[in-house]
């Protein structure tokens, strides 16, 4: 990997394409900025959503899942994001078959075969249809009820393959439980122009970037990722060498910043962690098992000071506050302290608690 051009600049571009400089954005404008939001933990993509959206509540996410401009489904590599309903089509249109793939790859050492999935799709679409959003247990029960069996995973394993179809996203929660909605399909569109939108909205959302960026983070092939920097053509381009992306005609604005400021503790699987084929210019590889062991799996609550991500921390919920930890790489600076703890005072607010940091 070719080094980024200068540090201190790239950084500060993160952070603006990442909405995390302080700039007022709504919930819904942060999703479609960064294109999808890793949500196997559906506290933590709240978080990610929160902490780009100064003065934002928790309750105003929910909101926009009550509303249907956002929805919850496997859009890529297998993992569940949260998208903007009216997105969730035209990126199936593109990440589905290789996702459908592995699912079936899957099936077939379970002993299942297509008949089942394309019958098992059926049943929860029209219970859908018939009976309003349904929860995973009331799904399940509609599968039973017709015959098949949903033990072992296989249920999982149908809501699934009906959300990779394009029929079904996980929508509004009714208490605790997410429930299924029906979902618009994609239509026609062009693959190139497709694939061309895919990448400037991920370069948007993440710039500066690499096509292998790109790969990695929409699950797509590297050919297929090589054929969207050509049909972006000049709607993007290049900073520092070829290698690195960003919005056409963003380094003659005078209003970006050019040095990285500001502390800010985003939840685990952030998108400014997870969402690059190499972390290595804000995450230092000494570091980078503390966040993850395996740098595919679990991923940590991070700290970022000026960009750079600088420790973990923990937080837990005891009463009505918010009691948290940091967990530095080295010890933090008086004013990374405070920019912690304003960062906790925030997360506190956005869940409507007290805040207890330490």
């Amino acid at each position: 990997m070719t080094a980024p051009p200068q540090q201190a600049w790239f950084r500060a571009q993160r952070l603006r394409s990442q909405h995390l400089d302080g700039r007022a954005a709504s919930p819904l404008e942060v999703v479609r900025t960064l294109g999808a939001v890793q949500a196997q933990n559906g506290s933590a993509a709240r978080w990610a959503i929160g902490v780009r959206s100064p003065g934002c509540a928790q309750a105003d996410i929910e909101r926009l899942f009550d509303s249907g401009d956002l929805v919850r489904s496997w859009t890529m590599r297998g993992t569940l994001h949260i998208v903007a309903a009216d997105d969730l089509g035209w990126m199936l249109a593109l990440t589905s078959a290789r996702q459908r793939g592995a699912v079936a790859r899957e099936a077939r050492v379970r002993g299942m075969d297509e008949s089942e999935f394309e019958r098992a799709s059926e049943l929860i679409v029209q219970d859908v249809e018939q009976n309003g959003p349904r929860t995973r247990a009331e799904a399940l029960s509609t599968l039973e009820g017709a015959g098949i069996p949903v033990g072992d995973e296989r249920g999982y394993r149908f809501i699934r393959d009906a959300a990779l179809r394009g029929r079904v996203a996980w929508g509004p929660m009714r208490g605790k439980q997410p429930q299924l909605v029906l979902v618009q399909p994609a239509g026609e569109h062009d693959r190139d122009e497709l694939l061309a939108r895919y990448l400037v909205r991920y370069v948007a959302g993440h710039a500066p970037a690499t096509v292998r960026d790109f790969a990695w983070w929409s699950g797509l092939t590297l050919t297929d990722a090589r054929r969207a920097r050509e049909a972006a053509g000049s709607a993007l381009e290049t900073a520092g060498d070829e290698e690195w992306l960003i919005e056409a005609g963003r380094t003659q604005s005078d209003a970006i910043a050019s040095t990285p400021s500001g502390v800010q503790a985003v939840p685990g699987w952030d998108e400014y962690v997870l969402g690059y084929a190499d972390r290595s210019p804000v995450l230092d590889p000494e570091f980078a098992p503390r966040v993850s062991a395996t740098g595919n799996g679990v991923f940590l609550p991070t700290i970022l000071s000026a960009g750079r991500v600088v420790g973990t921390w923990r937080q837990s919920v005891q009463g009505p506050r918010v009691v948290a930890e940091a967990q530095p790489f080295t010890r933090l600076t008086a004013a990374e302290q405070r920019g912690f703890d304003g960062s906790m005072h925030r997360l506190s607010q956005f869940l409507g608690l007290e805040a207890a940091p330490r």
